[in-house]
């Protein structure tokens, strides 16, 4: 007697899953197991996001298009997300019309960092030059709004800048914590560098402390291209072995991080590598709640 065996993959983020077979046959045989399986826990599917579709033709999953297309397999920023982010940014610069430049630098520059960073592992380099030009555009028109009477060249020199040899850079100058004028400007999404996800090996799993060294490799990769290689704070990790020095766990385990000054600048400490160094936030809350104990 023989018997056919079934490869049947799934992928679970939260409530959201995916699963993958060889034909659409073997998923809908699977389909009534797992309504099964929800039922007796009191659940069920939301029929409205539950489809059956090949690769060819594509599929939504956690904010990303994923799409065979001439016998290879891409995953790209999902278009109507693009646009719902597109159209945050459009609507808080209308809504804040009257905001400083450097508040809209502060404002959107996490934004866009985080958004960067999540789609940096999928094919997005011509999604990032697009949202890169749609908020240029969108900048140029709120700049032009706060000046009705004067001209698109004097806009032009008080709000963009040429920094690095990269011109129409939206920026503004501010002083620092120490009372110097320096130079923000907008982050630039195409600068941020592609780096194409690893697969994690077998059914490694993170509990192992035989893989210790295995998961720290990992996370210090993907530290790499947390900031921008050569850059200052790119220097303090390595200065530091891409560990946080108050909990002596590796820096990308998860939580969110703080850069701290050794000395204060209150105290006259300055903000060169040697005197800079990355905790995490927990980390740097004990800090500065251990020093005023």
């Amino acid at each position: 007697m023989a018997f056919a065996v079934v490869e049947v993959v799934m992928m679970l983020y939260a409530d959201d899953f995916l699963i993958t077979a060889e034909t659409k046959e073997d998923i809908e045989a699977i389909v009534p197991k797992v309504v099964d399986f929800l039922h007796v826990r009191g659940l069920e599917l939301n029929s409205d996001k539950t489809n059956i579709v090949p690769v060819e033709q594509g599929f939504n999953f956690l904010g990303f298009h994923v799409r065979k297309f001439h016998g290879s397999c891409y995953i790209m920023p999902q278009k109507e997300k693009v646009k719902d982010f597109l159209k945050g940014i459009r609507d808080w610069l209308k809504a804040n019309k009257q905001a400083t430049p450097e508040m809209v630098i502060y404002h959107l520059n996490p934004i866009l960092r985080g958004w960067g960073n999540y789609y940096k592992h999928s094919v997005s380099t011509q999604v990032f030059s697009y949202v890169d030009h749609e908020i240029w555009k969108a900048l140029w028109k709120w700049s032009l709004r706060r000046h009705p009477n004067k001209g698109k060249r004097w806009v032009a020199n008080r709000y963009f800048k040429t920094i690095n040899g990269r011109k129409w850079n939206f920026a503004a100058t501010v002083k620092d914590r120490r009372g110097e004028w320096t130079t923000i400007s907008l982050v630039y999404l195409p600068g941020i560098n592609i780096e194409r996800h690893v697969k994690v090996k077998g059914a490694a799993s993170p509990d192992d402390p035989e893989l210790k060294h295995y998961w720290e490799q990992r996370q210090t990769r993907y530290g790499k291209t947390y900031w921008e290689k050569g850059s200052k704070l790119y220097k303090v990790a390595v200065n530091q072995n891409w560990r946080c020095p108050v909990c002596h766990e590796h820096l990308f385990n998860g939580e969110t991080l703080n850069t701290h000054h050794l000395l204060s600048v209150a105290e006259g400490g300055t903000d060169t590598v040697d005197n800079l160094v990355h905790l995490h936030t927990s980390c740097h809350r004990h800090l500065h709640h251990r020093k005023t104990l």
